[in-house]
Order: C-alpha cells, then sequence, then structure tokens
C-alpha cells in the first residue's frame, strides 16, 4: 500500500515507522525542519500501553534510557486530605517485571530517538511540505498535523470542542522531600496539579487553573511564583529552585464526530485532545497508530483498503470516548468543592485505598485504555 502521512510530530513519525515495518509504502510529509520539531517544551507520561506499542517495532531500546521511570503514582485529594497509592503489584503479571508504573518522557529527547529511527528506514520517504501534490497517488492518507490540522479544515470535517475556563503552567522545578521514582496526581479545587520526576531532585510541574489566576502567576518574578509552588505541593515536598522559564498554555476538549474523510484518516490530536490530566494524550494517540497498524496488516483490508478509514474509525471509538469521558469527569470531580459531593468522594477514596482489585481495574484503564 501507498500511504502519505501530514505531519511527523511523534504521532505522525511513529505512524511512519509502525506502517514501514507493516510493509507500506509511506511518504512523509512535514513543513516543518528536524529542529523545530525537536524544540518543543513538553513532558509526556508514558505508559505500558506506549511500551508494547514500541517494543513491537523494535523502538524501545532505542528509547528507553532517555525515560525515567517511576514505581509510585500517588493520587492525592486536596479537598479530603486523602491519598492512595498505585504501586507496582496494581499492574498485570507480565508489566511489573519492567519495574515501573510508567515512564516520564521529554519531548526533545523522544523525538531526536524517533527522527534517527526514521532515518534508517527504507520505506520511509520524507518530504519538506505539507502540501501533497497528487492525492491519487495514494492508497490513504493520513492526517497527523496537530489539533489546528489545516487538512481537517479544508476537509470540512465538523468537532465537537471547547475550551476549559483554565490554563496550564508548566515549570522544570528542582524539589526537596520527595523521591526521585515517584510521581504525583492531585486533585485540587483551582484544577489537578502533576508532579513528574526527572531525574534526581528534577520534577515536571503541570498545574491547571483559572485564567485569571494563571496570568497572574505568570506574570509572577520567579521567586514569587516558587513561593506560590510551596503553597500548592503536597506537604513535606518543598520547591528549591526553578530551571527554565514557567511556560503556559491553554486546555482545550477537542473530538471530531468521525475520525475520517474519504481515504483521509485522522490520526492523534487531529482528532481528539483533552485535558492532560491523567497523562493519558500521547499515549491515546499511539493507541491510534497501533490500532490503524493493526488494521491494515490484515491481507483482507489490503485487499480492500478503501473501508479502512471507516473500520479504523469505528475502531477507535470506545478506547477514544471512554478516555474523553474519564479525563473531563475528573476535571470536574477535581474543581468540585460542593458539600454535597463530599461524602461520594470519600467514599470513593475509601474503595480505592481498600480494594486491590479497583486499584488495579483503575490502573489498567489508565495503562492501556479501553
Amino acid at each position: 500500500m501507498n500511504i502519505a502521512i501530514i505531519g511527523s510530530g511523534l504521532t505522525g513519525s511513529l505512524a511512519a515507522i509502525s506502517l514501514a515495518k507493516a510493509g507500506c509504502r509511506v511518504d512523509l510529509y512535514e513543513r516543518l525542519s528536524d529542529e523545530e520539531l525537536i524544540n518543543r517544551d513538553r513532558t509526556y507520561a508514558i505508559t505500558h500501553s506506549s511500551r508494547k506499542i514500541l517494543d513491537n517495532i523494535g523502538l524501545w531500546s532505542n528509547i528507553v534510557s532517555n525515560l525515567v521511570p517511576f514505581q509510585y503514582l500517588n493520587v492525592i485529594d486536596y479537598e479530603l486530605n486523602k491519598k492512595f497509592q498505585f504501586l507496582l503489584k496494581d499492574l498485570g503479571v507480565s508489566e511489573q517485571n519492567y519495574s515501573a508504573v510508567g515512564w516520564i518522557a521529554e519531548h526533545k529527547l523522544i523525538m531526536i530517538a524517533i527522527l534517527e529511527f526514521i532515518s534508517e528506514v527504507e520505506k520511509i520517504n520524507k518530504i519538506p511540505t505539507s502540501v501533497i501534490p497528487n492525492t491519487n497517488n495514494y492508497d490513504l492518507i493520513i492526517a497527523a498535523d496537530g489539533s489546528n490540522s489545516i487538512t481537517k479544515k479544508k476537509l470540512k470535517t465538523p468537532s465537537f470542542n471547547f475550551n476549559y475556563n483554565q490554563m496550564c503552567i508548566t515549570a522544570k522545578v528542582l524539589l526537596r522531600g520527595v523521591k526521585s521514582n515517584e510521581a504525583f496526581e492531585i486533585l485540587n479545587s483551582e484544577g489537578p496539579l502533576a508532579v513528574l520526576p526527572l531525574g534526581g531532585d528534577l520534577f515536571q510541574i503541570i498545574c491547571s487553573q483559572s485564567i485569571v489566576k494563571g496570568n497572574h502567576n505568570m506574570n509572577q518574578p520567579k521567586s514569587l511564583f516558587l513561593d506560590y509552588l510551596s503553597t500548592i505541593l503536597p506537604y513535606g515536598i518543598e520547591p528549591d529552585t526553578i530551571i527554565d522559564e514557567p511556560k503556559s498554555f491553554p486546555i482545550k476538549f477537542l473530538i471530531s464526530y468521525k475520525f475520517y474523510s474519504g481515504k483521509y484518516i485522522y490520526l492523534g490530536e487531529t482528532a481528539h485532545k483533552f485535558h492532560p490530566v491523567g497523562g493519558q494524550g500521547l499515549n491515546l494517540c499511539w493507541r491510534d497508530v497501533d490500532c490503524l497498524t493493526k488494521i491494515i496488516s490484515i491481507p483482507f483490508f489490503k485487499k480492500h483498503y478503501s473501508i479502512i478509514p471507516f473500520i479504523y474509525s469505528l475502531s477507535r471509538l470506545v478506547d477514544v470516548f471512554s478516555i474523553s469521558i474519564l479525563t473531563d469527569c475528573l476535571v470536574r470531580y477535581s474543581r468540585s468543592n460542593i458539600n454535597i459531593f463530599i461524602l461520594p468522594r470519600t467514599f470513593i477514596f475509601f474503595v480505592l485505598r481498600r480494594s486491590s482489585i479497583i486499584r488495579k481495574f483503575i490502573l489498567n484503564v489508565m495503562t492501556n485504555g479501553f
């Protein structure tokens, strides 16, 4: 099969590798240089679903040295002053062998590893433009050009989307009083807060809060922003130094009404983008890649490739819609401080602390999707 991919970010590039490994000839269209693709300041939580995908295409060994594993995921509800942990024993037996609940990845490091891997794959042809001169040359065209996809706009594919009345602030910070192998997901009335290990005493802080408060904090000098962090971090954890300039971005919910148009397939953030709570973003995008590769690898669909877009769209519905509901509910749960919700929130934490079966189910969903 001849396939064109528009966009060579992490999702588009992984799709190019995965489909080339499945026997497809891939033209990878990208208007940005490799340097521009690499120099993005983002941090991701990598779950075992992504680890399996990377392992299947021979990329895991190239990337794992650039990842920071964590063995503890602490979930804290500030309104209740309650906490529980996801541990290695809450994973499946085969996943416990990797000695990590998950991994933290910096965009720059994994993008470099993926681009280097692409250069060694013969069936991938990189083309420095985002415009396909003749779409008739391809059996399928994959749009992986992000949530502001020009391709999707040209095809006039509608989406359901809205902006949360929040913004996300990220900063790399040296912390004291925290282990280098633990991560935090904190439910706070201002919005969810994540603390992700980057090795040693360095951590990535990702906090969501109201736009008014976020703008105020972004205009603060570093010393005052550091003081603010000390008020929202868990007891016993103290921020020492801010390593970089804090960055902010709006938080958007987007999901396309369908994940294809004709022979075009929408992959990753072109099809869906949710709140960063729970770290599902990149893992969900890479499960898109895995699903599409498995469909294309079936001999029947190679002969009847015109129905692949529909089959792919149908196959991804449950996982994508479930994660969209889960992340949105987590945001609303976190920000709800109405007294009527105190009792059910207390019950949820009681069950999660006491029931290993429920913890394993929740962690499996967070790890592998639906």
